[in-house]
Parts: structure tokens; C-alpha cells; sequence
């Protein structure tokens, strides 16, 4: 290889995002990322010609010897013949899920009846349901879940892999032996991890002992809770980068059922598609509306298509700005709970930004912030 023709490319599986402020180079296969300036998105096309790069630029000379630098000492492009680049084709950003459903979020309250949810016990394997999160609001009915999740544990037509339990304790409560009682849920090996939402000061600081279970000083009472964006990255890979790409990142093949037993998109939207007290899961899957925001995109939301994160966040259409709708009538404003501004490249604190009032009061959330 002559020096005069070197060139280079980023791997494939290093994913560029440019956004408003700043971009972020994805690294799929190792789990990690990088902040960089939108002037070194902008020379990561097919191939880069320092050299090249260098004559047109002479100013920048220096910076772009850093550039490069930086993307060789973290492994993220290697030396290619001009005409070999041909030879080293885009990863496919395609997403394919062979169940009708990946995942469910189950609410179950006071109010819930477990007669009624045994009801789709048969439909969780038809519909290819690999993942449940289990949001527990009342702690009385912590004994009937239990069973119930026992039971999907061992149910041999389901093809559940992964079973998620978060669970609110109130301040003054009683149950401060509930972190021994979980134990037997955690013995489950479809039982991945147990989240207990609280300020009770004793399972604050009583050792979990179980690295299945983590003990979160908040105050969870509801579904109104839910969809805060926060400012930490936890996984980057293929599977979640392509499916946001392509698909809502929180929506996209999800069916849920709140503590009533209505089925929805989220626990938190109003809008039901029917109770599993009269309809089966099937049923609402077919209304013509039940999928509309599968396919709403972070590129197609106000401020997020600007947004460096909008491939590894997870949206949220159950509480937004309500500033934007599309012509179908599709809410396409920017979630409420985020505090990023992908303009300034800043977090603030979301509950107390003034534009975001008038939809605080809309979704009457005064007393959940």
C-alpha cells in the first residue's frame, strides 16, 4: 500500500450521528460512544483523504492531524485502497422481529383482577412475547403477582425470556421485610432484574443482598410517573440503534395493559383498544389504529430530529409538549419529560422549563413532579 494512496474508512459498525450542537460516533460492538465536533461528522463519508483533506484545508492542517489521531487511537477506522472500498459494504440497519409482539408492560394495582389477566396466558406465545415489565403500584397485591409470574415462569407455551418487576413502596409502609420476601421471585431465571421505587428510609439502607434487586430513592404512586428521558446512555448496539432508525423506540412492536385491565399502547396513554375482560389481545391488535406510532421515528419528532441522542433514547408519546401534530393527527411534539436542548447541548431541569406549564397542567402532573 503506497502512502500517497491511503485512505480510510470507519468500521462498520461505528454509527455516526450528527446533531444540532455536536455528534456522537457509535461504537455497536463494544458498547461505547463518543462526543465529537459536527466538523468531523461532516468529512466521515465513504472514505477520508487526509492528505487530500489537508490541501483543501490548508488552515487546518493541525486539527485535522488530530482528528485523525483520535480516530485511530480508539480503533475507529483502518487503511483501504481507493479501489477497495467497494469491498466493505454498510452494515444493514434493517429491523425484523419474527412475534407480532417483542415486549409488554403489565400495571397492576389494587383494582386489578388476576381472573381476568389469566385470560391472555395463551396469547402471550402466540404473539411471540419475549420481555413483560411488571409495574406494581400496591403492595397487596405483591402475593397474587408473585404467583402469577411463577407461573408464566414455568408455563411451557410462552416464549418469554425475560421478566422485569418494578415495584412502589410507600413511605409508611409496613413492608420493610419485602427485600427477603422478593428473594423467592429473583430465584427465577426468567426474572432478570427487581426495581423497588420508594423513600422508606429502612429498605433505603437495609443491603439488598441480591444483585437482581436495587432499591431507588423515588416516589412512584402511577403510570404519570412514567416517561422521563434521562441524560445516561445504558446500551449501544445493533439492536436497539436499527430498531430506533427505523421504528419507535418505545412504542414499536409493544402492547400494554394497565391496571384495569384496558389495552393500550402505554399504560400511560388514554387511549384503550379494548379489555382483556371482553377482547382478546388479538382482537386490538387488528383495530386499524392500534399501530400508528410504530413507525414515528425520532426523525420525524419536533427537536429530537435534531437531537445527537435520538437513536439510543427512548421516545415517549404517553406525555409530550403537544406543540406539533402531523396531518393524520399523530403528536409529533417533543417528549415533556426531556431536559435536553440539542441546540445548546445542555440538560436543565424539565418540570421547571416554562414552555412546558401549560401541558404540565394539561396532564394534570403538578403533584407527581
Amino acid at each position: 500500500m503506497t502512502s500517497q494512496n491511503i485512505m480510510y474508512k470507519l468500521y462498520a459498525d461505528i454509527i455516526p450521528v450528527k446533531g444540532h450542537s455536536r455528534s456522537i460516533l457509535f461504537d455497536m460492538t463494544k458498547n461505547r460512544y463518543w462526543y465529537i465536533p459536527n466538523e468531523l461528522y461532516g468529512i466521515l463519508d465513504q472514505a477520508i483523504d487526509f492528505k487530500d483533506l489537508q490541501i483543501v484545508y490548508p488552515d487546518d492542517t493541525g486539527i485535522l492531524e488530530e482528528y485523525k489521531n483520535f480516530l485511530q487511537e480508539n480503533d475507529l477506522i483502518f487503511e483501504v485502497e481507493p479501489d477497495e472500498i467497494h469491498a466493505f459494504p454498510s452494515i444493514d440497519m434493517k429491523w425484523h422481529s419474527p412475534g407480532m409482539i417483542t415486549n409488554m408492560i403489565i400495571d397492576v394495582d389494587s383494582e386489578t383482577s388476576f381472573a381476568s389477566l389469566s385470560k391472555i396466558n395463551g396469547e402471550i406465545g402466540k404473539l411471540g412475547i419475549e420481555a413483560i415489565l411488571f409495574r406494581c403500584f400496591s403492595e397487596t397485591t405483591l402475593q397474587e403477582l408473585k404467583n402469577y409470574i411463577v407461573y408464566l415462569n414455568h408455563d411451557p407455551s410462552n416464549r418469554l425470556r425475560d421478566i422485569q418487576l418494578e415495584i412502589s413502596i410507600p413511605e409508611k409502609s409496613n413492608s420493610d421485610s419485602i427485600i427477603p420476601y422478593l428473594k423467592d421471585i429473583t430465584m427465577l431465571p426468567i426474572v432478570s432484574t427487581v426495581t423497588i421505587y420508594t423513600l422508606h428510609k429502612k429498605l433505603l439502607t437495609a443491603p439488598a443482598e441480591d444483585i437482581k434487586i436495587q432499591v431507588l430513592e423515588k416516589s412512584v404512586t402511577g403510570p404519570k410517573n412514567c416517561g422521563t428521558i434521562r441524560g445516561n446512555i445504558d446500551s449501544v448496539n445493533l439492536e436497539i440503534i436499527s430498531e430506533s432508525m427505523n421504528h419507535n423506540s418505545c412504542l414499536n412492536c409493544k402492547l400494554s395493559i394497565d391496571s384495569s385491565g384496558n389495552i393500550k399502547n402505554c399504560p400511560s396513554m388514554a387511549r384503550s383498544f379494548g379489555n382483556i375482560a371482553e377482547i382478546t389481545l388479538a382482537e386490538s391488535l387488528s383495530h386499524k389504529d392500534f399501530k400508528q406510532y410504530w413507525n414515528v421515528t425520532k426523525n420525524d419528532i419536533d427537536g429530537c430530529k435534531d437531537c445527537e441522542f435520538r437513536y439510543v433514547c427512548t421516545d415517549c408519546r404517553a406525555y409530550t409538549e403537544r406543540t406539533h401534530t402531523n396531518p393524520e393527527g399523530l403528536d409529533l411534539s417533543k417528549p415533556l419529560k426531556c431536559g435536553y436542548n440539542p441546540y445548546t447541548g445542555e440538560w436543565e431541569e424539565w418540570s421547571t422549563n416554562p414552555l412546558k406549564q401549560k401541558a404540565i397542567q394539561y396532564y394534570e402532573m403538578e403533584k407527581y413532579i
